[in-house]
């Protein structure tokens, strides 16, 4: 990710801070088909269109979500769909590369790439083979982010930048007549009224990580990307049909997006019965697991544990137990704190009560608040 540039000024809150940025928002739903898992709470959208894809179509889809994520990343805010899939095609297959590669020159994920970012990258070198490009991919972003098959796919493309094109603006456009046209058309309206919903509160005397706190209902204390937050030009928090219960972070030119679940905010007089039926699906989804309610139930009976002691407990993996962690943590049923350099997490009482008083109300004919469910 390309570092910011320094402001002394502290970022100015615009009025409209929640905006439903149409581009954005539906690139940010085709992302989640891309990823391999399907973690809990996320939206059955996203489950129903990978099972009416075939095996090759959704490789296609990760090649392009993933492998050319930064060529095909929208450069602006405020535009349609449409409109961004007519400036995708109107720009040079060289371009899209240059994007690629630029983005890659300023990724540096991994302690043996930091030394290597201080010299100038031999591009020709780089794209020479398959083998060099899947390499270099791994010393920026690691074994574990680095999916080997796909970037050596890649590569054929990279190194012809007209069939790059070729490839994801079909892809694109075939993915959205096919999955998501429709799907945007009946979320959108929900969309709008999440975002007037929040923006008819003051921000006026908050800082940006107490504003992301309130609209995504979560506390985050510890964000890798706070520095990130408070030093960019823009913030704008992008209300999600599909991503439930998590939240994701990027960066277009000097603007700072944040995707969370749509839902209303505390007190709010907007009443979507949808967004509180997701709300609840979303929540109830986490505890529809043994091994999760079992964490939960450990974490409960001693106070607090730390995820190696989790380990232990469990007789799991660190993957294991870190995706449960995330998982249980995303959905707020877990608050975690750093002590001693090692994660710690508390059981959120006030978040289990609150989610089954919601599902009290909603299943017994009263109509659950937005109060209910924050």
């Amino acid at each position: 990710m390309a570092p910011f540039a320094l402001n002394l000024e502290r970022p100015r809150n615009k009025p409209s801070l929640v905006m439903v940025e149409p581009a954005l928002n539906a690139f940010g739903s085709m992302l989640l088909i891309s990823k391999g898992d399907d973690n809990p709470g996320i939206h059955e959208w996203v489950t129903r269109t990978k099972s009416q894809m075939t095996d090759e179509e959704l490789f296609r889809h990760k090649l392009v979500m993933i492998g050319f994520h930064y060529s095909i990343l929208p450069q602006s805010g405020g535009t349609t769909f449409e409109d961004y899939l007519a400036d995708l095609e109107a720009t040079p297959p060289s371009v899209l590369r240059e994007r690629l590669l630029d983005a890659y020159s300023k990724t540096c994920l991994t302690e043996n790439c930091a030394q290597e970012q201080e010299e100038s990258i031999n591009w020709d070198e780089v794209l020479s083979s398959a083998k060099n490009y899947v390499d270099f991919l791994r010393s920026r972003f690691g074994e574990e982010l680095t999916d080997e098959e796909m970037e050596t796919r890649a590569h054929q493309y990279v190194i012809d930048p007209a069939a790059l094109k070729q490839l994801v603006t079909g892809h694109i456009r075939w993915f959205w007549k096919n999955h998501l046209q429709a799907e945007w058309t009946r979320v959108r309206p929900l969309l709008e009224e999440s975002a007037r919903a929040f923006n008819q509160i003051d921000y006026g005397d908050m800082t940006r990580q107490e504003i992301v706190n309130f609209v995504t209902g979560k506390e985050y204390n510890e964000m890798k990307w706070g520095d990130q937050l408070e030093t960019a030009r823009d913030l704008v928090l992008i209300p999600n049909a599909h991503i439930g219960p998590y939240i994701r972070f990027f960066k277009v030119q000097d603007s700072v997006y944040i995707y969370f679940g749509a839902r209303l905010p505390e007190g709010s007089n907007i009443h979507v019965p949808e967004l509180d039926r997701a709300e609840i699906v979303s929540r109830l989804s986490a505890l529809a697991d043994d091994t999760r309610l079992h964490i939960l139930q450990m974490i409960a009976e001693n106070g607090e544990m730390r995820s190696q002691e989790i380990m232990e407990a469990t007789n799991l993996s660190q993957p294991s137990v870190s995706r449960y962690l995330t998982q249980l943590t995303a959905t707020g049923y877990l608050q975690e704190r750093r002590e001693s350099g090692a994660k710690v997490y508390i059981l959120n009482k006030d978040r289990i009560e609150k989610t089954l008083k919601a599902v009290n109300a909603f299943l017994l004919g009263r109509t659950v608040l937005p109060k209910e469910l924050t």
